[in-house]
């Protein structure tokens, strides 16, 4: 008799709990939204960098593609040679590009003949000091590069120059969010939603330099000292307030 009683008073509960719910979900039962300000922040970082990427080549031409390659290689050689004198590590250099183009010679009535190879090679290399980048650039065109393709300057850290941006942009959007609540007259009491959107790493003075020997000269007179300009990184994120 007590089970069974205990029975009915848990049935009775159960449906009480689904009556309620049922109610809950009803038109005038239904949860209410909370009442929210939507705003976006915006932060930004500017620091100086402290890399520089360059990539150095030397284009060499002769009767054939293995005298042209040899010719190369013994050049690059003392380009690499002359850049590691100066501090570069071995992990800091690595093949960017290389190419073997034969030239022909097309005599009118007659089939095209190979009269030489034209081999390119290209090394990326990058300076973890800014001031050494003019000597690097400088110690290659001495001891055979004639290539200067472009120069990029960079940051080691740059994960941490992200998260302070997002940083700044929180407390944008939190300043902005305090100014609405105080002129609506609401107090902010929770966050509903974050959204975030970092940019990459931006320097104001990525250089492309000349690309033929002819440049040479004008190269020459520019690498040092170099001006390394500034790098950015911005950050926005969007936030949705809960007020009451």
């Amino acid at each position: 008799m007590l089970n069974k009683k205990l029975y009915t008073l848990m049935l009775c509960f159960m449906l009480c709990l689904g009556i309620a719910a049922m109610a809950s979900a009803a038109p005038g039962g239904q949860y209410a939204e909370p009442s929210v300000i939507s705003v976006s922040g915006q932060g930004k970082v500017v620091t100086s960098p402290d890399v520089v990427d360059i990539r150095i080549g030397i284009e060499t031409t002769a009767r054939d593609a293995k005298a042209a390659q040899m010719e190369n290689g013994n050049k690059m050689s003392s380009v690499l040679a002359a850049i590691k004198e100066l501090g570069v590590k071995e992990s800091d250099i690595k093949t960017a590009f290389f190419d073997l183009t034969p030239i022909y010679n097309y005599p009118e009535g007659k089939p095209a003949e190979m009269v030489g190879c034209t081999a390119t090679n290209y090394i990326a290399v990058r300076v973890d000091e800014v001031v050494k980048a003019g000597n690097v650039i400088e110690a290659a065109l001495n001891n055979g590069a004639n290539r200067i393709d472009s120069l990029s300057f960079d940051v080691k850290e740059p994960e941490s120059l992200r998260r302070a941006a997002l940083k700044d942009a929180v407390r944008d959007a939190r300043n902005k969010a305090d100014i609405l609540a105080g002129a609506l007259g609401v107090r902010i009491t929770g966050i509903k939603l974050v959204t975030e959107n970092v940019g990459s790493v931006t320097s104001r003075d990525n250089t492309r330099l000349g690309k033929n020997a002819m440049d040479m000269v004008a190269i020459s007179a520019m690498v040092a000292p170099l001006e390394a300009g500034t790098i950015d990184v911005s950050a926005t994120v969007h936030v949705d307030y809960i007020v009451e």
